[in-house]
């Protein structure tokens, strides 16, 4: 199963292990960028205050990166963001 997701994306992924900050509306939640694409990115986080569609703001302050997109999937502990731009 694993595979015929790799082989579906369309950006190669890379992993990392980047402490970020998730954004969403007023929450502010610490999370971890386990692995990372042009397209979007895996969190590991707390999901309970996260819904499918929901648009969050993304910032890894130690690569000076900040993105904005929308919440794809979540499990438990961790989530699937896609990006929609970044500034």
């Amino acid at each position: 199963m694993q595979k015929l997701l790799e082989e579906a994306r369309i950006f190669p992924r890379k992993n990392c292990k980047w402490p970020g900050i998730l954004r969403l509306e007023k929450i502010h939640q610490p999370c971890v960028v386990e692995d990372i694409s042009a397209g979007g990115c895996r969190i590991a986080t707390k999901t309970k205050n996260l819904k499918q569609n929901a648009k969050v703001v993304l910032e890894v302050e130690s690569k000076k990166l900040r993105f904005h997109g929308e919440i794809r999937w979540t499990r438990t502990d961790e989530a699937g963001i896609e990006f929609l731009y970044q500034d």
